[in-house]
C-alpha cells in the first residue's frame, strides 16, 4: 500500500493506492496535484474505486468540484465506471433533503455543488456511519469510526458555518514558555466537525488512523471502543493525521492516551487560522507515553509549515522530535 498526503492548499486531499485500488480521500482547496494524479490513474487504464469526502467544509470539498468538472471535461467518465463508489454524507444524503443556505455559506453551496456533479457520474453514493460494513480491497481493509447516526441527524439545525483553530498565533512563541499553558480547556464540540468521517486502513500488521477533521469528544469516543477491543491498552498506529490540520483545539490528553503511535501527519500549507497550533505539537509531545525514549515524528505535506512553526535544534533535543519535511513535489509518500 501506498499513501500520499497530497500538497493540497490549507486542506486535506489523501489518495491511497493499493494493487490496481485507488483511494481518494477529500480534495482539499488547491487542487493541482490531485488533478494530475487522477490523469495517471486514467492513463494507466485504473479507476477511482472510492471517493470519500469526509464533510463538506471548503479545505476538503473544493477540489472534489475540481476533479469533477475536471473527470467530465476530459471525457473520463464517459463510460461511467470512472468513479465506482462515494461515500459522502452529504446535507442532502443526512436530511433526504437540502438544508436551506444563504450567500455567505459557501459549505452548503459546495455541497450542493458537489451533488449535482456525483448525479452525472451514477457511481454508487451511500450514506455511512460507525455502523457500516467495513470495505476491502484485496487485503486492505478500510472501517468507517465515525461519524454516527445521531450526529448526522443534528445537521438540521446547522447554519453551516465551519471555522478553525482559536485564530490565536503561537508561531513566535518559545515552546517552554507555551508548555506551562497547555490544557483542554478550550476544545472544538461543532457538530459540523463532529460529522466528519473518520477512517481506519489496516494491511497485515499497519494501521493508519485518518481523522479528517472530527472534534476531540468523538475521536476519544471512536478510540475508547477501539480500547476496549483491544483489551483496555492504547491502540496502536502506524500513522495518525492529526485531526484539523493541528489545531490545538482538536486534540487532547484523552485521545493521546488512547493511541500508541509516533508518527503524526500535519495537512496544511498554514496559511489560514495561524494553523498548525504549536501548542498542539506540545501536548502530543507532552501526554504521549515516551517509555521507549523512540522520537515523536511530526511529518508535513508542505516544508513552509515548519518554518512558520520557527522551532529550533534545541527545542528538538529537549524534547526529542523531529520535524520531516514533504518528500515529493507533491507532498508526502509513505
Amino acid at each position: 500500500m501506498k499513501i500520499k498526503f497530497l500538497k493540497a492548499g490549507t486542506g486535506d486531499s489523501i489518495l491511497v493506492q493499493h494493487k490496481s485500488h485507488n483511494i481518494i480521500i477529500d480534495g482539499g482547496n488547491d487542487s493541482k496535484y490531485l488533478l494530475s494524479e487522477v490523469d495517471k490513474i486514467f492513463s494507466e487504464g485504473q479507476a477511482i474505486d472510492l471517493l470519500v469526502i469526509t464533510h463538506h467544509d471548503d479545505d476538503h470539498i473544493k477540489g472534489i468540484i475540481d476533479l469533477l468538472n475536471h473527470i467530465n471535461e476530459k471525457g473520463y467518465n464517459k463510460d461511467l465506471s470512472f468513479i465506482k463508489k462515494v461515500i459522502f454524507n452529504s446535507p442532502r444524503k443526512a436530511l433526504g433533503k437540502l438544508p436551506e443556505y444563504n450567500a455567505n455559506q459557501l459549505s452548503y453551496k459546495q455541497a450542493y455543488d458537489v451533488e449535482e456533479l456525483l448525479n452525472r457520474t451514477q457511481a454508487d453514493w451511500k450514506r455511512y456511519t460507525d455502523k457500516s460494513e467495513s470495505l476491502n480491497f484485496d487485503d486492505l481493509v478500510i472501517d468507517i469510526l465515525s461519524p454516527t447516526d445521531e450526529d448526522l441527524g443534528k445537521y438540521s439545525v446547522q447554519k453551516g458555518a465551519y471555522l478553525t483553530g482559536d485564530f490565536k498565533c503561537d508561531w513566535n512563541s518559545p515552546m517552554d514558555k507555551l508548555e506551562r499553558f497547555i490544557d483542554d480547556s478550550s476544545i472544538d464540540k461543532s457538530i459540523s466537525n463532529k460529522n466528519s468521517i473518520v477512517l481506519k486502513l489496516q494491511i497485515e500488521y499497519k494501521a493508519i488512523l485518518l481523522t479528517g477533521d472530527t472534534t476531540p469528544d468523538r475521536l476519544e469516543s471512536v478510540l475508547t471502543k477501539l480500547t476496549n477491543e483491544n483489551d483496555g491498552n492504547p491502540v496502536k498506529f502506524d500513522l495518525v493525521k492529526l485531526p484539523h490540520h493541528g489545531s490545538y483545539r482538536s486534540i487532547t490528553k484523552q485521545v493521546i492516551n488512547k493511541i500508541k503511535c509516533n508518527t503524526f501527519i500535519i495537512s496544511t500549507n498554514s496559511k489560514k487560522h495561524f494553523l498548525p497550533n504549536k501548542r498542539a505539537l506540545l501536548k502530543i509531545l507532552k501526554y504521549t507515553d515516551r517509555t521507549d525514549r523512540q522520537p515523536i515524528n511530526f511529518v508535513f505535506n508542505y516544508e513552509e509549515t515548519i518554518n512558520n512553526l520557527e522551532i529550533t535544534n534545541k527545542n528538538k533535543k529537549d524534547y526529542n522530535f523531529i520535524l520531516t519535511p514533504n518528500n515529493k513535489t507533491y507532498g508526502i509518500s509513505y
